[in-house]
């Protein structure tokens, strides 16, 4: 495969999995365990060997995007409980609207989260964007058979 097709689905495969990733996150707790960004922060810097003044822009784009992002996680959080209130008296046109706009949050929250994901790419060298590309490459290959039935084999 040429080098710059390649390199680029590599980056669509890293801006896809990271907005799915932060969305996921920025959607609240799921069970007992809520996202972390600063152990991911931590990870990052463990892992690429990031300077002191990456972590601490990276640290301040997370804080940014949290701040940014606080209305829209407690409105989240205000339609999914009036969303399961419904469980006795199912209003189908209520749950619509309810629906449509945590889609329009969600989609809120998924471009905030690959904006900020990119101002993070962007703060890297060619050498850690290299390792970032190829970590996330092994992590998605790695979870790619979670969302198929058949454990994420190739066919024959």
């Amino acid at each position: 495969m040429p080098g710059k097709v390649k390199t680029w689905l590599c980056g669509v495969a890293l801006a896809g999995a990271t907005a799915m990733s932060l969305t996921s996150w920025a959607m609240g707790p799921h069970g007992d365990m809520e996202r972390d960004p600063g152990r991911m922060l931590a990870h990052l810097g463990d892992r690429l060997d990031l300077s002191s003044e990456q972590k601490s822009r990276i640290e301040s784009l997370m804080a940014e995007g949290k701040e940014a992002n606080a209305a829209d996680h407690a409105r989240m959080q205000e339609l999914r409980k009036q969303m399961m209130g419904m469980r006795d008296n199912f209003d189908q046109q209520q749950a619509r609207q309810l629906a449509d706009e945590i889609g329009q949050i969600t989609a809120r929250l998924a471009y905030q989260a690959t904006a900020s994901w990119s101002q993070v790419y962007q703060l890297l060298d060619a050498e850690q964007k290299a390792q970032l590309d190829t970590m996330m490459a092994r992590r998605a290959e790695e979870h790619r058979g979670k969302w198929r039935g058949d454990g994420g084999k190739q066919p024959d």
